[in-house]
């Protein structure tokens, strides 16, 4: 079974060389051990290896092997049972979302430009008036 050391499987072929009944009653355990994995065996259910084998094409129609076919079939309908899907109230809800998340990226944009206009015309104010007061201060000297 591989669970002995190399000094302990030495150890038994020594043995064995030195007492022949030693190789019956080794027989005999693998026997008993090899019985009882049979006895207390737990065989997987038919449909298991019904799919196994269809899955390998090992059996076709009437026991025989068929070949391979040449070209790709793609199934387009699905089976009863084979796709998820979803109520219609989940379908309408992210349809919403979507929507609103395209209206409120247009005002997000829509709002920094306007964020991005105004805050040009305070600088531009600021520096004309800034211009303006260069010069008043100027002329009174």
């Amino acid at each position: 079974m591989g669970l002995a050391t190399d000094s302990e499987v030495e150890e038994l072929q020594h043995m064995r060389k030195l007492y022949p009944e030693l190789d019956t009653e080794i027989d005999l355990v693998e026997r008993r051990l090899e019985r009882a994995a049979f006895d207390e065996a737990v065989l997987p259910p038919v449909a298991t290896r019904e799919r196994i084998l269809r899955k390998m094409k090992w059996e076709g129609r009437n026991g025989q092997s068929e070949p391979p076919p040449n070209y790709t079939f793609i199934n387009i309908q699905p089976k009863d049972g084979s796709h998820i899907s979803v109520h219609r109230w989940w379908k309408i809800f992210f349809i919403v979302i979507f929507i609103l998340s395209k209206i409120f990226l247009f005002f997000a944009i829509y709002y920094f430009l306007k964020y991005r206009q105004e805050k040009e015309k305070k600088e531009t104010n600021a520096v004309t008036v800034y211009i303006e007061n260069y010069k008043d201060s100027a002329s009174i000297l």
